[in-house]
């Protein structure tokens, strides 16, 4: 035992204590990766069955949002599939300034993943609500984005689809303040004969679900529920808490059901007004689209009198939400300069047979492949240009 205690020379062997402060980690390098002319960044949201990555657009220079799902956890999730395929459908209809935007739909059938190219958005509104004390907004920004989720509504009620799980946690907000709706994973295009908005089954989120399915209805009105829960979001917006609660989803239920709406005595009597119009029990009572609109409360123009709830900083202190592709295009760049450079030291040391000889043999191969390589070379040198990389050295 003694003998792996000394050194060769028959020294002691001494250890040195490391402290953890000592250790510098390095961070792993971010590799660039290409989903069809889409530069992927970061995962900036996660769901039950997809996560949502940043992306760029190789040809347009245009951030999105990469929406990626696993066929083989869809298949796990009730109706997991099902839900997939009809929000593709109904957002291919859909093309509206407050509903999120679907600009393509890409398949790997290799590694069973499908791709939603989206409208990239800087937060979700719900991670604004969190991140403050009381858990609401001022009443003029509360204003601003109910009225813009009441035009994206009348939008979707006029194609003849039914949202079904509108929710603060469904509302998602870009750098300009536009409120984008989104998640139509248990959403419901009405048939274009139909001559009613009836609906035999609802997925949405229990806390904004209306007393008719509650109280567990066959048939109930399609553009009543998401009226009822777009009030709800509104009471939350202006509360920070929500007009019916339980311990659990039959109580939560039963109270929706049978409790009368509680109103907090600080609410201005014309958004009291306009929330017991949208949280009436009765669907033949509640409030349609058009009574919302031109309501005095939606009308009425609302002082900024004290400072507006800021999009969060994510956990790395990012305070603006910065690209999180430009890393990976640095990665880009400088494996693209290391081949430039290595092409340039082989013209000196390779004969002149030998360097047509691999020329043709590339032209051959990327001929064979389509010519894909070369198609993103040319979109890649656009992009390097238009941010400068190759006016400036990138560390």
């Amino acid at each position: 035992m003694s003998a792996y205690l000394v050194e060769p020379d028959g020294q002691p062997l001494a250890f040195h204590r490391v402290h953890s402060f000592e250790i510098l980690y390095q961070k792993k390098k971010k590799r660039a990766k290409f989903v069809d002319q889409y530069v992927m960044g970061d995962v900036v949201g996660e769901g039950a069955y997809s996560r949502v990555k940043e992306c760029l657009d190789s040809k347009t220079l245009e951030r999105k949002a990469a929406k990626i799902m696993k066929k083989k956890r869809l298949r796990k999730i009730p109706n997991g599939e099902q839900n997939v395929q009809r929000e593709i459908q109904l957002l291919r209809r859909l093309d509206h300034k407050n509903v999120i935007k679907l600009y393509s739909v890409i398949y790997n059938e290799a590694k069973e993943k499908l791709y939603m190219i989206m409208e990239y958005c800087v937060a979700v509104i719900q991670e604004l609500l969190d991140s403050v004390p009381d858990k609401k907004f001022p009443i003029f920004q509360s204003h601003d984005y109910f009225c813009q989720l009441v035009l994206g509504l009348e939008y979707l009620h006029s194609q003849g689809i039914i949202h079904k799980d509108i929710k603060p946690g469904n509302l998602l907000l870009t750098n300009a303040g536009v409120v984008k709706i989104t998640d139509f994973g248990v959403s419901e295009m009405l048939d274009t004969f139909q001559m009613s908005d009836l609906c035999k089954l609802s997925q949405g989120s229990p806390a904004f679900q209306p007393p008719e399915i509650a109280d567990g209805n066959e048939y109930f009105s399609g553009f009543k529920v998401d009226i009822w829960s777009s009030g709800v979001t509104l009471f939350n917006f202006t509360t920070g808490i929500y007009p019916f609660e339980g311990d659990n989803i039959y109580r939560l239920f039963e109270n929706i059901s049978k409790c009368e709406l509680s109103i907090p005595s600080d609410m201005d009597e014309l958004l009291q007004s306009l929330v017991e119009g949208m949280l009436r029990k009765s669907p033949e009572e509640r409030y349609a689209i058009e009574d919302i609109k031109y309501h005095d409360w939606v009308k009425k123009k609302h002082p900024r009198i004290s400072s507006a709830v800021q999009i969060p900083q994510k956990p790395g202190g990012q305070e603006f939400r910065s690209m999180s592709v430009l890393p990976y295009l640095c990665d880009l760049h400088r494996r693209n300069s290391d081949n430039n450079t290595m092409d340039g030291q082989l013209v000196g040391s390779e004969s002149q047979l030998e360097l047509s000889q691999r020329s043709s043999d590339r032209y051959e191969r990327n001929r064979t492949a389509g010519d894909v390589h070369s198609r993103r070379s040319t979109h890649m040198n656009r992009l390097f240009n238009c941010l400068g990389f190759n006016r400036c050295q990138q560390s």
